[in-house]
Order: structure tokens, then C-alpha cells, then sequence
């Protein structure tokens, strides 16, 4: 499962169990709007794109729907190993939904992992049933 997709499982899943409430899910956006950086800024900082670069590929995406990185490797602005380079350091550096909600004090850490062992149980439960 892709990162950004397993996180949004996670959130959904605190939700259910009422560990967070619709209000914490919005914080967490915004706190993740306002902190975490674009994969353009990283491949600017990289020196992989300039500005334009990145100008031209986000008017694609808003005419298209389509991610930043396909565009970027179908109009040939990054390769592929680049690419994953980029994605691997943007998730390094990028705060995910469990982190904020440690930082923001709406989950202790404790609370955290617990809530983490049960998600990987009931994923790997669900996983068995499909197969």
C-alpha cells in the first residue's frame, strides 16, 4: 500500500475507534498543508528543476488531474531513478498523520502504539480474508 494511502486508512481507522475526531483530521491537513514540502521544491533545491520547470508541470496537473512525478518523467523534466530519489526524500522529510498527532498532543505516544498494533492486525486480517 502506498504511503499517503496507508496513512488515510490509519486516520480513518483512529476515527472509527474515536481515538480522533473529524476536527483532528482537519488539523491534521492543515498542519501537513503548511508544513510539508512539494516534490517541486525539493527537485528546485536539488537542482533537478528550475522554477519554470516546476510552473509548466503544475499547469499540467491542474488540467489534467495527473501527479507531479508522472508528469515530470512524461515530459521528460525527470528520469525515473530522480524521481524515486525525490519521492524517497519527500517522505523522509514530511510529516505524517501519526507524528502530528503526537506533536499537536492529541495522542500520547503510548495511545499511538497501541492503536498501531491494532491496525496492523486488522489489516493483516483482512489481507488473509482476500486471499
Amino acid at each position: 500500500m502506498k504511503p499517503d494511502k496507508e496513512d488515510k486508512e490509519f486516520e480513518k481507522f483512529l476515527l472509527a475507534r474515536g481515538l480522533i475526531q473529524h476536527e483532528d483530521l482537519v488539523a491534521i491537513e492543515k498542519m501537513k498543508r503548511d508544513t510539508n514540502v512539494t516534490l517541486g521544491i525539493i527537485a528546485v533545491n536539488r537542482n533537478l528543476l528550475i522554477l519554470d520547470d516546476v510552473k509548466r508541470i503544475l499547469l499540467i496537473q491542474k488540467e489534467t488531474g495527473a501527479h507531479f512525478g508522472q508528469i515530470a518523467l512524461k515530459e521528460k523534466f525527470l528520469n525515473r531513478q530522480q524521481l524515486q530519489a525525490l519521492l524517497a526524500e519527500q517522505k523522509r522529510v514530511n510529516l505524517q498523520s501519526a507524528e502530528i498527532l503526537i506533536l499537536s498532543g492529541r495522542l500520547s505516544p503510548q495511545q499511538l502504539k497501541k492503536a498501531q498494533r491494532a491496525f496492523a492486525r486488522l489489516k493483516s486480517t483482512t489481507s488473509r480474508s482476500h486471499k
